[in-house]
């Protein structure tokens, strides 16, 4: 026979406490009481069920409980609604931007493009399955004009369209697109587009140079812009301008960075225009370069050994020139070469010509050229001899060289004419220079050049080239 468990009595009230019930604490420290430590809670029959009871409904007395499993009840209801309840639910994706690129071949094929491209977004209203609609984005949506009116220049309103980015048939199925707001036109101009290449021209301002110093001019980089636009507004581009304000006295190159302007041919600044570079900006270099004045000079080649070309007395029919560059090389520049007159060519009463070269960077202020050389070669003359004094120099110890010329003819000299004339063919000798590095064959014949000298004579010389035949052996010279 089951008997019911005995009912705990309440604790008695005493002292001040009233009618207040004896803690777990106080019972636990009551004689008799129940041993230290937690209390385990019943775990069978009615007496579990009964705890449970009691737990759910000190759960049922949270408020912080309720709320969040009343947050839980209308989450699950709003799901079921969209999911199952209204499969046809309407949203508004926002903000999707009017691609104007989309099928654009369609007036560029009559050669034309948009003026100006304006960032235009509208709303989307679309119908459909709660759980797609509810997620979509601007990308999930392609809106566009229709393009199929524009046929010449002008300006055109032009009904937009919009479609899914994904077309294929199960995105179909889930929604189906409504309208489009706050506006469904956009309104386009139209022209005919062309292309043109222009130079840079920079207009500096306030650049000083030191003294010693000048401005040369300015460089773009880049050098040259292409513009882009319609034609009506390019026919009136005359010039692009870089300008730059550069203040204060300078010894070295300035850089700057300069926005471009689009100048027509009165000198004023085109604006409100929908012409495009292919650059924004330049960035400009303004030399600010060293002046100094050097002299002339040109070398003689082809001189005999002895010979003094000051008795030549040339003339230059500029002596100087001025130069320009930055400072540390225009220091280290002394004077300028203009070149070389070989006096084998020489002819008395000619004036050579000397064209002027001057190193990368140096620039040519004179704008020179070339200059004149005149020689003042009064009372000298010429004379033709026959030299038969011939002889080899510098032939190494192991190589036997042999002239075979037995003389050279019509040799022609040039110097003062007193002392040609008092001048003796065997004074005058034919050298050949035999150094290994002049020799081609190891042994046979060779024609090798002659150097005509005056032996004494610092101003007597042979113009005119010479040959003489050799004969070369590396094998008896050896032996």
């Amino acid at each position: 026979m089951w008997c019911p468990p005995p009912r705990r009595r309440k604790s008695s009230p005493s002292g001040a406490s009233g009618g207040r019930n004896m803690s777990e604490q106080e019972r636990s420290n009551a004689p008799g009481g129940p041993a230290q430590g937690p209390e385990k809670p019943p775990r069978g029959g009615k007496e579990g069920r009964a705890a449970l009871r009691q737990t759910l409904a000190r759960l049922a007395g949270d408020k912080r409980v309720l709320a969040v499993f009343s947050l839980l009840v209308a989450f699950f209801m709003w799901f079921v609604v969209i999911s199952v309840v209204d499969p046809n639910q309407t949203a508004t994706v926002r903000y999707v931007p009017v691609n104007l690129d989309y099928n654009s071949a369609a007036y560029q094929s009559y050669g034309l493009d948009i003026v100006e491209k304006p960032n235009m977004t509208v709303n989307v209203r679309v119908t459909g399955d709660g759980s797609v609609v509810g997620g979509l984005e601007a990308g999930d949506l392609l809106v566009y004009p229709d393009y199929s009116s524009v046929t010449g220049a002008g300006t055109y309103t032009l009904k937009l369209i919009v479609r899914r980015a994904d077309t294929s048939l199960s995105v179909q199925q889930q929604y189906q697109i409504e309208d489009i707001t706050p506006n469904s036109y956009i309104t386009l101009t139209f022209d005919k587009v062309s292309t043109k290449t222009f130079p840079v021209t920079v207009n500096s301002i306030g650049v000083e140079p030191a003294e010693g110093y000048f401005v040369d001019t300015p460089v773009a980089a880049p050098a040259e812009v292409t513009l882009r636009g319609p034609e009506s507004q390019m026919n009136r581009v005359d010039k692009v301008v870089a300008n730059v304000a550069i203040s204060g006295q300078r010894t070295e190159s300035a850089l700057a960075t300069a926005q471009l302007e689009f100048w027509d041919k009165d000198g004023k600044v085109l604006t409100d225009t929908h012409i495009t570079a292919d650059a924004e900006q330049v960035e400009v270099t303004i030399p600010v370069l060293k002046m100094k004045e050097v002299p002339i000079t040109f070398e003689y080649t082809g001189v005999p050994q002895g010979y003094n070309t000051s008795v030549l007395g040339a003339q230059l029919s500029q002596e100087s020139i001025l130069i320009a560059g930055p400072a540390e090389r225009v220091d280290a520049l002394e004077s300028v070469n203009a070149g070389f007159i070989d006096l084998t060519k020489f002819k008395l009463g000619e004036t050579v010509t000397l064209a002027i070269s001057l190193p990368d960077g140096i620039r040519n202020l004179d704008a020179l050229q070339s200059v004149d050389v005149t020689f003042d070669t009064y009372g000298f003359a010429t004379r033709t001899v026959t030299v038969s004094q011939i002889s080899v120099v510098n032939a190494p110890g192991d190589i036997a060289v042999t002239v075979t010329t037995r003389r050279l003819n019509d040799v022609t000299l040039v110097g003062p004419e007193e002392e040609l004339n008092a001048l003796s063919e065997a004074n005058v000798v034919a050298q050949v220079d035999a150094s290994a590095g002049n020799i081609n064959v190891s042994k046979g014949q060779q024609s090798m050049p002659a150097t005509i000298v005056v032996p004494g004579s610092d101003t007597v010389f042979a113009t005119g080239s010479y040959e003489v035949l050799c004969d070369i052996d590396a094998a008896e010279g050896a032996g």
